[in-house]
């Protein structure tokens, strides 16, 4: 659905998703296999598909707004402490067994 008639489509629009309900069947499918093995890279495309929905075309309703702003915080939280763990990881990685041992 396009906001309007002969307007080409915001950067976030997604033609091969051309509905919002398009849309959240892809981020409920990525949200399950998150829920089974969570990885960065699902957190990922959870994040790219939930800032899609947030294009002005799946504004279908103020219900689909709300819940694609809150979507997208959620999946930008999930990706967020996956880069922060990633990140203690490599900083652990450095530090020496006798470096903490004084």
């Amino acid at each position: 659905m396009q906001s309007l008639q002969g307007a080409s489509p915001s950067q976030l629009f997604d033609p091969d998703l051309p509905t919002a309900s398009a849309v959240l069947v892809s981020l409920s499918c990525v949200a399950t296999r998150y829920a089974m093995n969570p990885s960065e890279d699902l957190a990922l495309l959870g994040c790219s598909l939930a800032q899609t929905l947030n294009a002005p075309e799946y504004a279908e309703s103020g219900l689909i707004t709300s819940a694609a702003r809150q979507l997208l915080r959620e999946w930008q939280e999930l990706l967020q402490a996956h880069q922060t763990f990633a990140m203690q990881q490599a900083v652990s990685e450095f530090v020496t067994p006798s470096a903490t041992m004084q």
